[in-house]
């Protein structure tokens, strides 16, 4: 089930070299919508659809970032928009201590 939920997530393009202090590139958008096993996002760049990359999520009345995996299942212009994006990502299982927290989180929210 999809719910409505609008927060800011960072979303990592290029990541730094091991030992290089910079922080690669991030981009930073909004969410159209969640559930447990994705988000559709807004932003302001076209993503390559199948890349994996991670994502910083800071939820409303959540405490702390979850940061979590995900692959970009779809990505087209938003119409009447010029210069803005809507995308798809599949959140990835990856077994973290976020993304459990993520799936707790969606289950609350969904009942």
């Amino acid at each position: 089930m999809r719910l409505p939920v609008q927060s800011t997530i960072f979303i990592e393009l290029v990541s730094p070299d091991p030992g290089d202090p910079d922080s690669g590139e991030i981009a930073s958008c909004q969410t159209l919508d969640v559930s447990r096993g994705g988000l559709q996002v807004t932003l302001d760049r076209e993503l390559t659809v199948g890349a994996i990359l991670q994502v910083g999520v800071d939820l409303p009345d959540w405490k702390e970032t979850l940061y979590l995996a995900g692959e970009v299942r779809w990505c087209r212009p938003v119409p009447r928009k010029q210069g803005q994006w809507s995308a798809g990502f599949q959140l990835l299982n990856t077994g973290t201590p976020d993304y459990m927290s993520w799936i707790g989180l969606m289950r609350e929210m969904d009942s």
